[in-house]
């Protein structure tokens, strides 16, 4: 099993996940907000997963 660079747009999901999930500890989000503040951890992680997901299997 080899490991590859994720695609751009799998990076940048990853990253847009994780930065709501840390602005939820500083700000109200507008849209999805109610459900980042209440699973603030479980958003982080599935951040985490996506971009481990990019990484491990091939064209993600």
């Amino acid at each position: 099993m080899g490991l590859t660079a994720p695609r751009f747009i799998t990076f940048i999901v990853s990253l847009i996940v994780a930065l709501a999930a840390l602005a939820s500890l500083y700000t109200r989000l507008p849209v999805v907000g109610t459900f980042v503040n209440a699973h603030r951890l479980g958003v982080a992680l599935a951040a985490y997963v996506i971009l481990m997901l990019g990484v491990l299997l091939r064209g993600l």
